[in-house]
């Protein structure tokens, strides 16, 4: 029991040693939120959501170096539980309010459960070719249905024309700063899915849903493309060996 403790001491102390300014500065993050969430208003404790998004993410863009293979491993398969967990969660809250309620669809909630099954291909496609090239082209495509859309939806002249405009200007910034024309369109989606989320008529949602799924999730898969283009570039070439099963050499 007491080497059980030991061991346990070490590898909570080597953990602190290792840690650098960006994890003090996300643990201290966590800390305030929660007070906050506590003591203010529990909408504080979103900012939760920031260091368990910036960890994986800053690791994967190359603005953390990651300290061992170990730990690398560690987060990656942490990461890929993390996301079968929380797609069982969104499926069993989505059975408990449609199904088993007798309630309609809730788009919301439809979209939230469809987005990681239907971009998880997309994603896979993009990291097996050219994340950057599959990224310019959703921001090309995008771009361009909402700039025609909202053309002859009578808003050419209003505010709602800028983020179809912003989507193409970013996509030609990424030609040359490809990182940072990613973090932008993660900006863009999010603000564009909070946009029409909002402003939703509920007597239409399978025009929310359809914005969404076919032009808001795209730009944010956009934006993660083109963050982890120099982290993946290798990833298609042929230093992997593709194994068939049922095939042997003779």
């Amino acid at each position: 029991m007491d080497s059980v403790k030991e061991t346990w001491k070490e590898q909570a102390m080597g953990r602190l040693r290792r840690m650098t300014a960006f994890h003090w500065t996300m643990a201290g993050i966590c800390l305030v939120a929660v007070i906050l969430g506590l003591a203010l208003h529990p909408a504080y404790l979103l900012l939760l959501v920031l260091p368990a998004f910036l960890g994986p993410l800053v690791r994967e863009i190359g603005f953390v170096r990651d300290q061992d293979e170990r730990v690398r491993f560690i987060s990656y398969r942490s990461s890929h539980i993390a996301f079968y967990l929380t797609l069982a969660v969104i499926a069993a809250i989505f059975i408990a309010r449609t199904i088993t309620a007798g309630r309609s669809i809730e788009p919301e909630w439809f979209i939230i459960l469809i987005t990681p099954v239907a971009y998880k291909f997309f994603a896979a496609l993009g990291l097996t070719y050219d994340t950057r090239t599959l990224a310019l082209a959703i921001g090309y495509v995008v771009g361009g249905i909402l700039a025609i859309y909202t053309a002859f939806s009578g808003y050419f002249f209003t505010p709602q024309i800028y983020i179809p405009l912003l989507i193409i200007l970013v996509t030609v910034v990424a030609h040359w700063l490809p990182k940072l024309s990613g973090g932008l369109l993660l900006l863009l989606g999010a603000g564009y899915l909070v946009m029409i989320t909002k402003n939703w008529d509920p007597d239409n949602p399978l025009g929310l849903i359809l914005s969404a799924l076919l032009l808001g999730v795209p730009v944010l898969l956009a934006g993660l493309l083109l963050l982890f283009h120099q982290r993946m570039a290798g990833v298609a070439s042929e230093d992997f060996i593709e194994e068939i099963p049922g095939e042997t050499e003779r």
